[in-house]
């Protein structure tokens, strides 16, 4: 893929980077495969799919702006957010058939936005006076997941990508 400014993405910490089409075939792929579609070409469309839909939705938005005389041409900004991908992804498959993928691919952002606050407010215990309260047995819970089907296979794997990443 060639790296062009559509193709940056504003992480939710404020980042940006380049898009990563695979990324997003392998995270269409993974909710898929956790309703039991195990298609690998499905998720690469529906990646193909969301990339072009996000691509025209931004293209008419720099347009009218640039219409309505609010920006000139070439200052346009252009870059996706996360949240806009998520929304994307979650609505072509629900227009697909898919509304269990779209709820599974939901579900796994709302874990990552779970695990972000988490580690949020342990690093601020750690920085500051709160720090005392983690180590008097303040985590009772062997592991933040603890109790929420340990024993699901495709848990386990969204968990080791996690912690990779």
């Amino acid at each position: 893929m060639k790296r062009r400014a559509e193709h940056l993405v504003q992480k939710r910490d404020g980042r940006r980077e380049f898009l990563r089409a695979t990324k997003l075939a392998r995270s269409i792929h993974l909710a898929l495969h956790s309703v039991g579609v195990d298609e690998d070409w499905r998720a690469l469309e529906l990646a193909n799919v969301v990339l072009q839909a996000l691509r025209q939705k931004r293209g008419g938005a720099a347009a009218d702006a640039v219409a309505a005389g609010s920006v000139s041409a070439g200052s346009v900004d252009v870059v996706l957010t996360t949240n806009d991908i998520s929304d994307a992804v979650q609505h072509l498959l629900v227009v697909t058939g898919q509304p269990t993928a779209a709820v599974a691919y939901g579900a796994v952002a709302a874990e990552r936005t779970r695990r972000r606050q988490s580690l949020a407010t342990i690093g601020r215990f750690a920085d500051g006076a709160g720090g005392a309260a983690l180590g008097g047995g303040g985590t009772s819970s062997a592991s933040p997941g603890a109790g929420l089907g340990a024993d699901d296979p495709m848990l386990a794997m969204r968990e080791r990508r996690l912690a990779r990443e």
